[in-house]
């Protein structure tokens, strides 16, 4: 089920990147040919969003976020992991607030139209708390799993390079 999910987020990321680039090609060449079509650039920018939420929540979950450990790559790996538990609890509240406030602002934005596309703002917006939900998600997986010792909590990075 899980696995399942995560190709079909990686399919909807792939798709809305895709998206992005088909819209952002077809407004660059209608402009060039005297001819622009201004929906083309909202949708890229909807689709953009989306793809940055969902590629973000992709990351995380492969732990694939790059990491400056310029300072902790000389603490032992005991401290690394108790600062790597920290820093998950302090994204999971950051990304608490980002869902809070996130669907505050998509609410506020239902009845705002996307340029001439015609449809809500709030389809554009709503990509921050969904994808800040999913995130959360994530990082509250991986940090039970971290504790429960079925992941590896460090600051080391995907395969342990320092930077």
């Amino acid at each position: 089920m899980a696995n399942n999910f995560v190709k079909l987020e990686e399919r909807l990321a792939m798709a809305f990147f895709a998206a992005t680039s088909i819209f952002v090609l077809i407004g660059a060449a209608t402009r060039t040919a005297g001819v622009p079509v201004i929906w083309a650039v909202d949708l890229a920018q909807l689709c953009f969003a989306w793809a940055c939420v969902l590629g973000a929540d992709l990351a995380l979950k492969k732990n694939t976020h790059i990491e400056i450990d310029i300072v902790v790559r000389y603490f032992s790996k005991a401290v690394r992991k108790y600062l790597a538990v920290a820093w998950l609890i302090a994204i999971a509240f950051f990304l608490g607030f980002l869902v809070w406030y996130g669907t505050k602002l998509s609410l506020q934005n239902v009845e705002r139209v996307l340029g001439d596309v015609g449809i809500s703002y709030s389809w554009v917006t709503s990509a921050i708390p969904v994808g800040a939900a999913l995130m959360l998600a994530t990082t509250v997986t991986r940090l039970w799993r971290g504790l429960t010792g079925r992941e590896v909590l460090s600051l080391e990075g995907h395969d342990g390079t320092a930077i």
